[in-house]
Formats: C-alpha cells, structure tokens, sequence
C-alpha cells in the first residue's frame, strides 16, 4: 500500500514539475526576443481622455520636445541615454510648468526605462509590439491616452518640426537615411 501511495506522489509530483516547466517557458520565452534595442521612444501620458487633458498633453509634448532638440545631433544611443537621464528632472519641470500655467494642480513624472510598447505606425513606419526604451512623461494619474515619437534616432525631433529641420539644414536625404537606419534596427530583431 505503502509503495504504490510512493508512486502515485511521484507520479503527481513529476506531472508538477513538467506542467510548471511548460508555463515558465512559455511565460518567459518573448522576453528577450522582443527586445528592440537601438531606439528610444517618447510618451506623453495624458492624465485622462478628456479634451482638455489630452490638448495640455500635446502642450507638454510641443514643449518636450524643444527640450530635447540637442539629441537632433546626437551619433550614438548612449550619447542620446545620458542627455535624457540627466535631465529626467528638467523634463518634470518643464511639464509642471505647462500644466501650472494650464490651471492644472496635478504633476508630472519622468523616467527612462525599457516598456513593453503595442505595435504602432509612426507615419509611414510600422513599430511591432515589444520591449523598447523609452521615456515616458506621466502627467497626473496617466489614465489618458499617450502621444509617442521616437527620440533616437531622432524621428520626431524632424517629423515634428518643419522649421527646426530647414535651420539645421536637414535635407529630405538625411530624413530618409534617419528612417532607413530605423528600419533596419527594426529588421534586426
């Protein structure tokens, strides 16, 4: 009795293991594979889906954005990480300060990190679901809908802004080779 009360644990025991075995693999098998590294992403989270919220997002965003426009002329990710790390609190700031001067009380939060992101098109550009760096710009509870760009390579620094791009004097070679360059990250993976 004894013996085969043994092997029916160990049966159980095993079918444990192996059904465990299974959901850890699949649980954790898309991880690393949907890494995009190479890109950084902005996202300005609205605080909520009312009209109000979401035009002081893109206040915000327009404002971000010419906070960031040195990365115009940055070479590498790690130059354009390091700029954005360092001014993680100049980005707050500026953010509260549009939302101040917008009669809002609620404030801002910046933070770079890897997100898991939906699939998206940016223009004439597909973005498949995965894990990107990105800094994202909660304002307020954040329960609103996002505004994104890519920062690096500096797609919506010259999406965005028609003027900023004739003075620097990016031509519409250089727009393409930026797309170019993102597209084959994105074939990378």
């Amino acid at each position: 009795m004894k013996n085969s009360d043994l092997k029916q644990k160990c049966v159980l025991s095993l079918i444990l293991v192996i059904v465990m075995a299974v959901v850890l693999f699949y649980t954790y098998e898309d991880t690393p594979q949907n890494q995009y590294s190479g890109i950084i992403r902005l996202h300005v989270i609205a605080n909520s889906d009312s009209e109000e919220d979401q035009e002081l997002k893109l206040k915000v965003r327009d404002e971000i954005i010419k906070k960031t426009k040195s990365l115009q002329e940055s070479q590498s990710i790690e130059d354009s990480r390091e700029y954005l790390q360092t001014h993680l609190n100049d980005m707050e700031e500026t953010a509260n300060k549009v939302i101040e001067e917008n009669g809002k009380s609620y404030k801002a939060e910046a933070n770079l990190g890897i997100r898991w992101i939906p699939e998206k098109t940016y223009g004439d550009m597909y973005f498949p679901a995965g894990n990107y760096e990105a800094l994202n710009l909660t304002l307020g509870r954040g329960e609103g809908q996002n505004w994104w760009c890519v920062l690096f390579p500096p797609l919506c620094l010259i999406e965005e802004d028609e003027e900023a791009i004739k003075e620097m004097g990016i031509s519409e070679e250089q727009k393409i080779e930026i797309k170019w360059k993102l597209m084959d990250i994105l074939k990378e993976k």
